[in-house]
């Protein structure tokens, strides 16, 4: 997946922080009772709560924004500065709920909207989340930067089609210019276009080299464009924490089946699983590969293993069966798909 909370949120809050200066004259018209120190001092004060967002300081800043806001419950960029500085820290709810408080014709709007609409994509919500973006699209409020994660959300949800119109706007941007490149060779590669994601994603990667989501996503196109080599070379190239990720393994156990080397890739598998119990995917794909290649009873053996583990993995029951109907073991067979369908009495 691609990851472009960070840039977003960057600029957002750079965006937002000028508004505690350019606000202040709406809120002091607001507020004839307080002296000028006393706006200073709000203004002051929600500058200061931006800078500690941007030292990674969400306590401080979620501090600094609350005393804002007491001082000035009106200050909505200080209510979307406290709804950012929330979300960086996890407690998503709470960010979402400062968000709402924000109202729709009001300038920072757009922001918090934007807010919650970033909250609702990682929580795997992208409709709800696309219903925000829309609405920001026909009042004419998408920035940038809103546009881009328009674009994530969109490609998330599937749409990959509708994700790479809204980037057309974008190319011209020299603000979002490499992660628009990187998110149309990702949206190309995961739309299974992969020769023409290639050349998008090598140039983002130039740029980027550091960026493992980037890297494995153009390992996948050369893979799926048979250029397996290339996709080697790539995947060596990745952090050592990504290496050792399920979707980096599974991609090294994918281009040694392609070119027929099932031993490479059940050594493969069969380190991951010792290296983590726990994880039955790389066993999963080992009792499947020994079916591929009709070792039968060595595949039912994993599979017998995982349900040991995991009883209730209706996948691995199920497929437990296949293999056992292939291997001619049909009575067993029978009994497996029964306990997959929750029939059986034993």
């Amino acid at each position: 997946m691609m990851n472009t909370g960070s840039f977003t949120r960057s600029l957002l809050s750079t965006a937002v922080a000028a508004g505690c200066i350019l606000s202040m004259a709406e809120h002091a018209q607001a507020q004839p009772a307080a002296g000028p120190a006393d706006r200073e001092l709000v203004q002051r004060r929600c500058q200061f709560a931006y800078v500690l967002l941007w030292k990674k300081d969400f306590a401080g800043a979620e501090e600094q924004f609350r005393k804002t806001l007491q001082a000035d419950p009106a200050m909505d960029d200080a209510r979307v500065g406290l709804g950012l500085a929330l979300e960086r820290a996890d407690k998503l709810d709470e960010a979402v709920a400062e968000f709402e408080k924000v109202k729709a014709d009001t300038p920072h709007y757009a922001a918090a909207a934007a807010g919650r609409a970033r909250v609702l994509v990682g929580k795997g919500q992208f409709k709800d989340a696309l219903k925000l973006y829309d609405e920001l699209k026909a009042k004419s409020a998408l920035t940038d930067e809103y546009r881009l994660a328009y674009v994530e959300a969109l490609a998330y949800d599937g749409r990959y089609e509708d994700a790479l119109k809204e980037i057309v706007p974008l190319r011209q941007s020299p603000q979002v210019a490499t992660e628009v490149a990187k998110i149309e060779g990702q949206i190309l590669a995961w739309s299974g276009r992969s020769e023409e994601a290639i050349p998008k994603l090598e140039a983002a990667l130039e740029k980027a080299p550091k960026d493992d989501t980037l890297r494995l996503d153009l390992a996948r196109a050369y893979f799926l464009s048979r250029k397996h080599d290339d996709a080697i070379k790539t995947l060596d190239g990745l952090s050592e924490k990504a290496a050792k990720s399920s979707k980096t393994l599974m991609l090294r156990v994918d281009i040694l089946v392609s070119d027929k080397k099932y031993d490479d890739a059940l050594k493969l598998l069969d380190a991951a699983a010792r290296e983590n119990p726990d994880d039955t995917t790389p066993l999963l794909r080992h009792a499947e590969i020994l079916s591929w290649t009709k070792q039968y009873d060595k595949s039912v053996e994993v599979y017998r293993k995982i349900l040991e583990r995991h009883p209730n993995d209706i996948v691995a029951r199920s497929r437990l069966a296949e293999v056992l109907s292939w291997a001619g073991r049909f009575d067993e067979a029978a009994e497996e798909f029964r306990k997959a369908l929750g029939e059986s009495e034993k």
